[in-house]
């Protein structure tokens, strides 16, 4: 089944269940999720604040089983999923031991990014009450920006054919402007001095 027509089925249960995957997973799309959600409240379908609510505690959901596998287990727990690069971890968890806890509220709002979050909050032992936070609200904020999108413009391909490029544009640019941080001269020494000791 398709995105939709869990919505469509399970109504604000399949919001929160598809959230939840993607907190764990990072699928299915979260924005194309939420330009949908959007234009189902556009309809009266659905309810702007617990559609973004439920959508966001089911995203926090997923993070937190990510970080507490991390944080029992290490790396080697998420080995077998396939779906997370080891040595990227390892730039990210240095920026974080740098950069501290807006490292990840940040990061969490940047496509290709966010799916690290909950691993290198969970190799540096965060406090679990203030990583919830941070998820929470970061998601609720990613959820409100995207459903907003779908409830203005629907869910047709005119959205993404009109504002995709502005919105790719302005992701791009942050997104490069991180990754060159994190493959820096200094994050690479870092790096490989890790993984001498």
């Amino acid at each position: 089944m398709d995105v939709e027509s869990v919505i469509l089925a399970s109504s604000y249960l399949g919001i929160f269940g598809l959230m939840a995957v993607n907190g764990f997973a990072s699928i299915p799309s979260s924005q194309i999720l939420y330009i949908i959600v959007g234009y189902f409240v556009s309809t009266g379908y659905l309810a702007f604040l617990p559609a973004a609510f439920l959508g966001a505690l089911g995203n926090t959901i997923g993070n937190v089983a990510i970080y507490e596998l991390t944080r029992r287990y290490g790396i080697e727990a998420l080995k077998n999923f396939h779906i997370y690069r080891e040595r990227e971890v390892k730039k990210m968890e240095l920026v974080f031991k740098r950069k501290g806890v807006w490292f990840l509220f940040v990061g969490k709002l940047l496509p290709a990014i966010k799916i690290f979050m909950p691993i290198v909050a969970g190799l540096g032992k965060l406090r679990r009450d203030v990583f919830a936070i941070i998820m929470i609200f970061s998601s609720f904020l990613w959820a409100l920006i995207f459903i907003t999108i779908g409830y203005i413009f629907g869910k047709s391909t005119k959205v993404f054919q009109t504002y995709a490029f502005i919105l790719l544009l302005v992701a791009t640019t942050v997104v490069y402007l991180f990754w060159r941080y994190l493959n820096s001269e200094e994050i690479l020494r870092m790096v490989e001095k890790t993984e001498r000791s």
